[in-house]
C-alpha cells in the first residue's frame, strides 16, 4: 500500500503567489545545495563550486542572505582539498553552530577521471562547524563512527527535543547494522543509515537503520521525539550512458517514535524520477516535501502532508517550471533538483540547482568532454515565499 497522490493532481504554481520571486544565487556552480538559518536570521546555504556533477576540483562553499532570500552573498570557500569535496549534509544546532559533514571523495586515477573503488584514496566523511554563522570554520575532521566513514552524508542535520543531533549518512550494506533486514539486501545496493552526536557535533556515534535498498535520505523532527524520513529508492539497473538515465528510484517514507533508533517498514510516496527529498514544517503543522522531478516535464516539485508523513494531499506544488523548455521531447539526462527550503520571520526559501544544457556524453565517468565534470552552465535559484500566502493558497486548492 502506497501514499501516493492521484496520477493527475491539481497543480499549484509557488512561483505564481503575490509574494514569490526567483533568484539567481550561484552561476557556474551551486550544486546539492542544503540551507539553514542561524539564530541571527542569516540564511545560509552550503553548496558545490569547481566542478560539476563529478571532479577532483569539487569545493565545498557558502553563500549568505541577510534579507530572507532575496539577495545573496559571494561563495566563500568552505573546504577544497586535492580530492573531490562533494555531497553536503549541513545544520545548525540550538547553541547556534553550524555543522558542516561532506564526502571526500579520492575514487579518481591521474587523468582526473571517476574510476573503481581505491584502497589508497578511499572516500571518507568529514565533519566541520563554525561559531560565527558560516564566516570561518574549524579544520575538518573525520567522521568518528569507523564503519560507515566510507559513506556520504546527506540532507539537513536536525536537531531533536532531547538535544541529540541526527544526521542521515548512505552507502554499503552492513550486516551487523541491518539485524533481520539482512535478508531484504539486494546486491550492490547499500542502506540509509542514521548517526547522533551528543556533543554539538564533535563526535557522531549510535548508529542505526532507516532503510535498506535506500540512499539519500532526507530527515524531519517532529514533536514527540518522533521523526519522519523521506529516502530515495536505489531503483534498477540503468544504462547511464543513454539520455534520461538517471537512477529511476522512486521516494520512499519511513517514520520512528523514539527518536531515530528504529523505523518503520518503506511506504512509496512519489513515482519513479522523483528525488532526493527535502522536509520542511511549517508553522501550521503542514509538512512540506520537495524534490526534483526528472521527468517530463523536468522541474522542482513539492507535496504537502497534513498528518505527519502518513499520508499526502492530492495537490501538486511547482517552484519552476520545465528546466529544459517548454516543448523538448523526454528523455534527456536529468541535471537538477536538490531542492532545500527554510522558513523563518514567515518568509520561505526553496533553493535548488539545474543545468540548462546538458548533453550526453560520450563516457560517463571519462573527464575529457564531458559536461559533468563542468561547472559551466550550472547554477542555483532560489524561490522566495510568504509562509502565509503558500498556506492559504494550500487551503484554497485543497478546497476548490
Amino acid at each position: 500500500m502506497t501514499s501516493m497522490p492521484s496520477d493527475t493532481p491539481p497543480i499549484l504554481d509557488v512561483r505564481s503567489l503575490r509574494g514569490a520571486r526567483e533568484t539567481l544565487v550561484y552561476q557556474h556552480g551551486g550544486l546539492f545545495p542544503v540551507l539553514a538559518v542561524t539564530g541571527a536570521g542569516v540564511a545560509v546555504a552550503v553548496l558545490r563550486g569547481g566542478a560539476g556533477h563529478m571532479g577532483l576540483g569539487g569545493r565545498l562553499e557558502v553563500v549568505r542572505s541577510l534579507d530572507g532570500g532575496a539577495t545573496w552573498t559571494a561563495p566563500a570557500v568552505v573546504t577544497d582539498s586535492e580530492r573531490d569535496d562533494r555531497n553536503p549534509a549541513f545544520g545548525v544546532s540550538r547553541a547556534g553552530t553550524l555543522l558542516l559533514s561532506y564526502q571526500r571523495q579520492g575514487r579518481y586515477d591521474a587523468a582526473g577521471n571517476l574510476g573503481e573503488a581505491n584502497a589508497a584514496r578511499p572516500p571518507e566523511i568529514m565533519v566541520t562547524r563554525s561559531a560565527d554563522g558560516g564566516l570561518t570554520w574549524e579544520l575538518p575532521y573525520l567522521l568518528s563512527h569507523d564503519l560507515l566513514r566510507s559513506g556520504s552524508p546527506f540532507g539537513k542535520i536536525v536537531q531533536l527535543e532531547d538535544g541529540a543531533l541526527c544526521m542521515a549518512v548512505y552507502g554499503a550494506t552492513f550486516p551487523e547494522l541491518l539485524g533481520d533486514k539482512i535478508d531484504q539486501a539486494q546486491p550492490g545496493k547499500g542502506s540509509s543509515y542514521l548517526v547522533r552526536s551528543v556533543d554539538n557535533g564533535l563526535t557522531w556515534d549510535d548508529p542505526s537503520l532507516i532503510g535498506v535498498n535506500m540512499n539519500e535520505t532526507g530527515l524531519l523532527a517532529l514533536p514527540g521525539g518522533e521523526m519522519l524520513a523521506l529516502m530515495r529508492h536505489y531503483g534498477e539497473p540503468v544504462d547511464v550512458t543513454r539520455e534520461g538515465s538517471a537512477n529511476p528510484g522512486a521516494l520512499f517514507s519511513a517514520r520512528s517514535g523514539d527518536g531515530g533508533h528504529t523505523w518503520s517498514a518503506p511506504v512509496q510516496v512519489t513515482a519513479p524520477y522523483r528525488h532526493p527529498a527535502d522536509l520542511l514544517r511549517l508553522s501550521n503543522g503542514d509538512i512540506l516535501l520537495t524534490y526534483g522531478n526528472r521527468a517530463t516535464p523536468y522541474r522542482i516539485e513539492g507535496l504537502v502532508s497534513r498528518d505527519g508523513g502518513r499520508s499526502w494531499l492530492n495537490l501538486l506544488l511547482a517552484f519552476s517550471g520545465p528546466l529544459y523548455g517548454y516543448d523538448l521531447p523526454a528523455p534527456r539526462p536529468s541535471e537538477l533538483g536538490y531542492p532545500s527550503s527554510v522558513v523563518y520571520n514567515g518568509r520561505g526559501i526553496t533553493l535548488y540547482y539545474y543545468h540548462p544544457s546538458m548533453r550526453r556524453p560520450l563516457a560517463p565517468h571519462i573527464r575529457e568532454h564531458n559536461p559533468l565534470y563542468l561547472a559551466q552552465d550550472y547554477c542555483a535559484i532560489a524561490v522566495t515565499w510568504q509562509e502565509e500566502e503558500l498556506i492559504r493558497a494550500i487551503e484554497g486548492a485543497v478546497a476548490g
